[in-house]
């Protein structure tokens, strides 16, 4: 496969994974400014840790260097580097795993502790994993091995 075609398998993971995010950042920010019937409600968008004007701000940088990272690699201007590779499959993993556990812990064990029970933030939490660990493919996949 050639490495334009590949960028393209990259660029549209990466894509529906953040449409994925948006989706849930602009969904909460609906029921904050009204009941949506047709929505979960507000309080199952997030499980309490920060304030909403706090979250939604840090959402929106997120949205921001996603939406620049998914730019860079669409034009063929993201620089595959290793140690990016190391970071971001690291840092994914653990946040995927830790996740995935919260998450399966929340639906079993530990569903009455609020912030294990929280289900809709620990599933997007996964989605944002992923875009790390996807992106860290992207570097690992395309990085010359040290030495």
């Amino acid at each position: 496969m050639s490495q334009q075609i590949e960028n393209r398998v990259y660029v549209t993971i990466l894509s529906v994974l953040l449409a994925a995010f948006v989706l849930r950042v602009l969904a909460q920010l609906v029921q904050f400014y009204s009941d949506a019937a047709w929505l979960p409600p507000f309080s199952a968008w997030a499980a309490g840790g920060l304030p909403y004007p706090v979250l939604i701000g840090l959402q929106i940088i997120i949205i921001a260097v996603a939406v620049d990272a998914i730019r860079k690699l669409a034009r063929g201007a993201l620089p595959a580097q290793r140690k990016w590779a190391y970071f971001l499959f690291g840092a994914g993993a653990v946040y995927f795993i830790i996740m995935a556990l919260r998450l399966v812990a929340g639906l079993t064990i530990l569903s009455e502790v609020p912030w294990f029970a929280a289900t809709l933030p620990a599933i997007f939490h996964l989605v944002l994993a992923s875009f790390l660990l996807v992106i860290g493919h992207y570097h690992w996949s395309r990085s010359k091995k040290p030495g």
